[in-house]
């Protein structure tokens, strides 16, 4: 006799994990690139660039529009950021997103 077929509720449980699991992997990721922690704050010109660059990010759990929370300017070990604070509307994911002002240089 064969092996017993999984039932649908095994099947939706074990596809969960696997998401829980993709998204746990893409959270990492996006805290090493530009942005995604203090060390490593994402660079703009000006102040009126940051809530535009935020709203473009998506979700990493579901891929759904952000919406920003908060934006606050905090020192962090000694360096003035920006810190916007998203919200996914669609699963409630959550995303903290650092950036620092750093104007052109003139010539």
């Amino acid at each position: 006799m064969g092996a017993k077929k999984p039932s649908p509720r095994t099947i939706r449980r074990a596809q969960g994990r696997a998401l829980e699991k993709l998204a746990g992997q893409r959270e990492k990721l996006a805290r090493l690139e530009a942005g995604g922690s203090p060390e490593h704050p994402a660079t703009l010109e000006s102040a009126s660039q940051i809530e535009v660059h935020a709203r473009s990010l998506r979700c990493l759990r579901c891929d759904a529009a952000l919406r920003v929370d908060e934006h606050l300017a905090q020192t962090i070990d000694g360096e003035r950021l920006r810190v916007v604070k998203l919200a996914c509307a669609a699963c409630g994911g959550r995303r903290t997103v650092y950036f620092r002002i750093a104007p052109p240089a003139l010539n």
